[in-house]
């Protein structure tokens, strides 16, 4: 049986480490962060695009304790995130063909 893929099927649920280095394989038009991660010190996203159309979206939202920084790396372009204490920021992004880049500015939404 062939595996369905968004916007017909399930998102694809993405994991990210609370610190360090998180590399992920985006392969669906539809992913993210379902569980929000709690950064208790600096993390790195290192994205690969596989078999995925211009169009696809990643979101993504993360909590920090501190001013702990999210980097982004690989297929996805976007600045450094500084953190504020307590606090939980959201950011999506579309993927040109080449490269996942910001739909707009992360939004702290808490």
């Amino acid at each position: 049986m062939a595996t369905i893929k968004a916007p017909f099927g399930e998102s694809q649920n993405i994991t990210i480490a609370a610190t360090g280095a998180t590399a992920v394989t985006i392969t669906n038009h539809d992913s993210g962060n379902q569980t929000i991660p709690t950064l208790t010190g600096n993390a790195t996203l290192t994205v690969t695009a596989t078999g995925v159309l211009a169009g696809a979206l990643l979101s993504l939202r993360i909590k920090t304790t501190a001013t702990e920084t999210f980097t982004f790396a690989g297929a996805i372009i976007a600045p450094v995130v500084t953190g504020v204490a307590g606090k939980t920021w959201s950011q999506s992004f579309v993927f040109n063909g080449t490269n996942f880049y910001p739909a707009g500015a992360k939004i702290q939404v808490d």
